[in-house]
């Protein structure tokens, strides 16, 4: 039998997308969605930093909150990869403000006051600027350095915009280390893992998500069995939810037992001890 037709599936619970249907609005990612929102509608905090480790939901969490943001009242330009210096970055802002910006050769300089101006424009029709830079480790000491001039930009008090910044730990403590930067810095949150009493609630979710009637196909001893391989990194556990399914179901089992994932973890294991 196929296996979306073995598990009742319409599709594929736990592909390698950032889809956001699939978001689990655990405790820890929905308060980071909840002060990424709150520091977006005050306007005045200037810049926000969100990080976690590799895998744990910052650019599923980030696209969520993209997507709850009242597009009325605000603009959200999301940069995917930011390790490009700040003149290139401006380049990439201004083409999406404005596609049929023209920039033949202009420095930082005459690229921040189009930028400025675009700003100033949009805060005229009542739509406040959101910034979110990701992959904000990548960025070099200067052009974090240089991110301050974009905070400067305010109106009869009130800010242009709103600078968002997510990155992995290390991006903490590059801020930290430039006092011009980490001085404007309004929110500052830290993604955990999942706990392991998140793990059930976690499998049902992106489960029922995908077709399922109950989302019941993992028992709980396997939900803890990848709990404590993966340590609830949500991207080790979706690899290794994904593969203990395909194996419970070559062997046609009715659910995924903790056996299962124990012979998809001593694969893996077999195959990384491999000599390359």
């Amino acid at each position: 039998m196929e296996f979306l037709q073995h598990w009742k599936l319409r599709e594929r619970p736990f592909e390698a997308t950032w889809d956001t249907r699939f978001f689990y609005a655990g405790p820890d990612h929905e308060e980071a969605l909840s002060r990424l929102l709150y520091l977006v509608s005050e306007t005045t905090m200037n810049l926000g930093l969100l990080t976690g480790e590799i895998g744990s939901g910052k650019t599923l969490t980030r696209a969520v909150f993209a997507g709850r943001i009242d597009t009325a009242r605000f603009q959200v330009i999301t940069i995917e990869n930011s390790g490009f210096p700040l003149e290139e970055l401006l380049g990439s802002i201004l083409r999406r403000l404005d596609p049929q910006v023209h920039l033949n050769g202009e420095g930082k300089l005459a690229r921040c006051e189009l930028f400025e101006q675009h700003v100033r424009k949009l805060n005229a029709r009542g739509r406040h600027l959101v910034l979110v830079l990701d992959e904000a480790q990548d960025m070099t000491p200067e052009t974090i350095h240089e991110l301050r001039w974009l905070t400067n930009y305010n109106g009869g008090g009130a800010a242009l915009l709103t600078l968002i910044l997510v990155g992995q730990p290390e991006l903490r403590a590059m801020i930290v280390g430039d006092a011009a930067i980490n001085q404007r810095v309004s929110l500052r949150f830290h993604l955990k893992p999942l706990r392991a009493d998140d793990m059930e609630h976690y499998l049902r979710h992106r489960l029922r998500t995908s077709g399922h009637a109950t989302g019941n196909l993992f028992a709980p001893a396997a939900a803890l069995e990848i709990y404590n391989t993966t340590r609830g990194i949500p991207r080790e556990v979706n690899r290794l939810a994904k593969l203990a399914l395909e194996q419970a179901w070559l062997t046609e089992a009715p659910k995924v037992e903790a056996a299962a994932v124990a012979a998809v973890v001593r694969d893996l294991e077999r195959h990384q001890a491999l000599p390359s």
